[in-house]
């Protein structure tokens, strides 16, 4: 079957909620994303992905880097060895919800340690983890995963917390706010928010208006100029008609996700279900909360056991929740949880640990080999070497870099890497 247009594409999400929503009685016409002659959700290139980012720098060596006989690196007190499968991490008393989750998730995830970021600034560090570069300018993964179906979607990009960098893929993403700013330019609210009085248009007058932008909109996209011009004509066409989309989208979900990780995860498990985005990018908790460098372990103890909480029920969400093609949206998703960097070995004179270039970064769901450990520390806490193929430690093999775990994200999208990353192979030996 050929590939539909992206007029198809609409009409078709138009048709199916119109479906669902006359037998659920409300009369719209909007809806989720059903895109006959498309891969299998199950396969790369329809794949979803959800982003949990923790800015600031979390600490492996609390969670993932079971660095106990290590004795350059300074490990928590009445903290141990644990595995659940193949996979060895560290428990805590404070943290049973990190137990909770490896136990119960062991087999659909991969951990990479030892995964290089070669900076120790936050902004260059979050760059090059989100986009392999450190030029601010780059599209970050999920603004390249989105953009590969941003017909497909009203959101392909939403981002409910943490970094984004959309580069010039500006049109495939859209943050809620913190504030709730994306539900309140849709329900109205935000015209209470002006220093200006500004009154609302009357129906009829909003769809003389509305008409009037998509027909420009079109009218601009019919005329050729040049070729920068023609790109950024056809952006304006697509976001004029997501945005005729997104005021439909008021009456089908609420887009406040809140601060906590666990009600950003409701939001984003709505959105993939109703075939609004793609691509979610999530925060694991306040901006900067992980910058440790005083306190560690109190500061970073309960962060963990927090984001483990909250990971537990987005997981469980996606494993509850019926998939397009596949059994459940877990199936169908791939999860990347990461931060910017690490943290030194050793603690510092104020029990806090300052910057480190090597951090870890845990993949789960759709696609993985999981139940494994990729990477690792060296004896100075510096990362090990991996062979792409196999995943596994070798002499002669790659530098287990932020641009290898981007690489095995777009792979996993049965996207090439080698568009977006030069010189760097993606771990392909953990792609079942």
């Amino acid at each position: 079957m050929p590939p539909m247009n992206p007029l198809s594409l609409r009409a078709s999400r138009r048709a199916f909620l119109a479906r669902s929503l006359v037998g659920a009685g409300v009369g719209l016409t909007l809806g989720r994303s059903v895109l006959p002659g498309l891969a299998r959700a199950g396969t790369g290139s329809s794949r979803k992905f959800i982003f949990v980012f923790a800015q600031g720098g979390w600490d492996p060596t609390r969670v993932f880097a079971s660095e106990f006989s290590n004795n350059n690196v300074d490990m928590e007190a009445d903290a141990e060895r644990a595995t659940a499968g193949g996979i060895s991490y560290v428990s805590h008393p404070d943290r049973p919800s990190v137990d909770t989750f490896m136990n119960a998730w062991h087999d659909r995830a991969v951990v990479f340690n030892g995964v290089m970021v070669r900076s120790i600034a936050h902004e260059i560090c979050t760059m090059l983890a989100m986009t392999g570069t450190t030029s601010g300018l780059t599209p970050d993964w999920p603004a390249i995963l989105a953009d590969r179906q941003r017909n497909a979607f009203t959101l392909p990009h939403l981002v409910l917390g943490g970094p984004s960098f959309p580069g010039d893929l500006g049109v495939a993403v859209a943050r809620t706010g913190a504030a709730g700013q994306l539900e309140a330019l849709l329900n109205g609210q935000a015209l209470g928010m002006s220093d200006v009085p500004v009154g609302s248009l009357s129906s009829p007058s909003q769809a003389l208006v509305d008409r009037f932008v998509a027909q420009r909109a079109a009218a601009r996209a019919s005329v050729s100029r040049s070729a920068v011009e023609d790109l950024l004509n056809a952006d304006f066409q697509t976001a004029t008609q997501h945005a005729g989309d997104l005021k439909d989208l008021q009456y089908l979900m609420d887009f406040t996700g809140g601060a906590g990780l666990a009600n950003q995860a409701t939001v984003a498990v709505d959105a993939l279900q109703k075939g609004i985005s793609r691509c979610l990018t999530l925060s694991a908790s306040a901006a900067f909360t992980w910058d440790t460098h005083a306190a560690n372990d109190d500061g970073q103890s309960p962060l963990w056991e927090d984001l483990f909480n909250g990971l537990g029920q987005l997981v469980q969400m996606l494993a509850n929740a019926p998939g397009e093609q596949e059994a459940t949206l877990l199936d169908e998703t791939v999860i990347c949880v990461l931060s910017e960097m690490g943290r030194t070995p050793l603690l510092n004179g104020l029990d806090g640990k300052d910057h480190w270039p090597y951090t870890s970064v845990m993949m789960l769901g759709a696609g993985l080999a999981g139940d494994r450990v990729v990477g690792g520390f060296d004896s100075s806490y510096y990362g090990e070497l991996v062979d792409p193929a196999s995943g596994e430690v070798a002499d002669d093999a790659q530098v287990l870099s932020c641009e290898a775990i981007g690489a095995t994200l777009l792979a996993l999208a049965d996207v090439d890497p080698a568009e977006y990353v030069m010189g760097v192979e993606p771990i392909s030996g953990v792609i079942a």
